[in-house]
């Protein structure tokens, strides 16, 4: 093409006319291969970046380390129905030493925190094995991370603005961040930049809604729509104030979980309930 020759500083109609450089015209021949195999590769390796699995598969998502981990074998108390006498996690019998606590200290809760799990998969609608309790809901997207992202390889997806903590937690696990910044008219997910962004390295989406600082409730379809899109992530709905929402049940996404494998509801007691003091955080999922 004439804009490879100009480009190549020859010209077709000179080069026509004028006796022929045999070695000139060779090197200029490699120059050209070289540029077509350069526009090859990067057109190849920008398919293979963007080539999604056909469907979510959450043992490939989760990192190899964290899969052959054996699980901690938890004190026997925890199995038995009453346990009257308790040696088996070295604890002080005679409770706490500090004399202004009231409460029973001494003891390790239950680390399955069944009681707990229990109470809020009845509150919002889900099975208590649909339930992962936190030190509030910073610990799960603290946790989603570790679980999923391998350090220096991996990257997560964000919509600002939004919680700074997505971005902070991801810096401290040497995680890259990828940022579609919501519309600037109504503060909603860009649809279509989002799944132009979706690679194999993207392992979560971080959605907002209400959105923090925004208080924008994020479109339900909008969210399905990434969720089916997104087959190599989770999507991480944070729903740390949709107890503020006019219509609670359909703001929220937990209903959403059960037919949805790669999405999780992120929740907190830290808010509308004014137990921030208790970091009670879950994840639903």
């Amino acid at each position: 093409p004439e804009s490879l020759y100009r480009a190549l500083g020859a010209d077709r109609c000179s080069a026509s006319a004028q006796p022929v450089d045999m070695s000139q015209q060779r090197d200029t021949a490699f120059a050209a291969s070289l540029v077509v195999a350069s526009l090859a590769l990067a057109v190849l390796l920008a398919r293979r970046r963007r080539r999604l699995p056909a469907r979510f598969d959450l043992q490939r998502l989760v990192r190899p380390c964290v899969l052959r981990l054996a699980p901690y074998t938890f004190p026997p108390r925890f199995g038995l129905a009453e346990a009257p006498v308790l040696l088996d996690a070295n604890e002080n019998p005679h409770g706490s030493t500090v004399e202004a606590l009231d409460a029973a200290l001494h003891r390790y809760p239950d680390p399955r925190q069944a009681r707990l799990k229990a109470a809020i998969a009845g509150l919002r609608g889900c099975a208590p094995s649909q339930v992962v309790v936190g030190c509030g809901s910073d610990e799960i997207i603290d946790l989603l991370i570790r679980v999923t992202c391998e350090p220096g390889r991996d990257s997560i997806l964000v919509c600002s603005p939004t919680y700074a903590m997505y971005q902070i937690f991801a810096s401290v696990n040497d995680v890259s961040t990828v940022d579609v910044p919501l519309s600037a008219d109504d503060y909603q997910l860009r649809v279509g930049a989002i799944l132009q962004s979706l690679t194999p390295r993207v392992k979560l989406v971080f959605l907002c809604s209400p959105g923090n600082p925004t208080g924008r409730l994020l479109r339900r379809a909008d969210i399905e729509a990434i969720a089916a899109a997104a087959t190599g992530s989770l999507v991480v709905v944070d729903e740390a104030y949709v107890d503020f929402a006019p219509d609670e049940a359909a703001a929220s996404c937990v209903p959403l979980v059960g037919r949805t494998p790669n999405l999780v509801v992120s929740q907190t007691f830290s808010k509308a309930w004014g137990l921030a003091g208790g970091r009670v955080g879950g994840g639903l999922g």
